[in-house]
């Protein structure tokens, strides 16, 4: 199999959401916070893909998430890349995993990447964990990762291509 074609469609996909995140998202706020895209889409990665391309994917969008924002390099590619691999492993143990379970899926994955991602971030001295409005934080990012969950796992299932199964079928 030549793996050619899936890295050019998660790359278009990654540099479409970057667009997405840094121009349209930021004129979509929720109670004054940005809904974050990339967490959703590793979140999706992994249950479309499994854990290993998850995990790959996850990856790549903290790398490119990253580049975007003054922070450390490599602070969202962990929090995004365990988050993914996760969700993939996770999408195991759900065998038949229907529309609500699926929104469930990465409503939770998507809300535990941006608490890990400030976990981590106390390690870089980001002191987000003492961030007055991270419970608002995780509770909208979960809301959009429901929300978008969908279309993230359409978006992730043609990225991953005809020989991967995803949940989004």
């Amino acid at each position: 199999m030549n793996p050619f074609p899936v890295i050019a469609r998660w790359a278009l996909v990654l540099v479409t959401a970057l667009v997405l995140q840094t121009g349209l998202a930021p004129l979509m706020r929720i109670d004054g916070i940005t809904p974050q895209l990339f967490v959703v889409l590793a979140a999706c990665a992994g249950l479309s893909g499994g854990a290993q391309r998850g995990a790959v994917v996850g990856f790549w969008a903290g790398i490119v998430f990253d580049l975007a924002r003054p922070v450390p390099l490599g602070l969202s590619a962990l929090a995004f890349s365990v988050i993914a691999f996760g969700a993939g492993t996770l999408q195991v143990v759900v065998v038949q995993a229907g529309r609500l379970i699926s929104m469930v899926l990465v409503a939770v994955a998507s809300a535990l990447g941006l608490l890990l991602y400030a976990v981590v971030g106390e390690f870089f001295g980001r002191h987000a964990l003492t961030h007055p409005r991270l419970v608002a934080i995780v509770v909208v990012g979960g809301l959009v990762g429901g929300a978008l969950s969908r279309v993230g796992l359409r978006v992730a299932g043609w990225a991953d291509g005809p020989d991967v199964r995803a949940v989004a079928e």
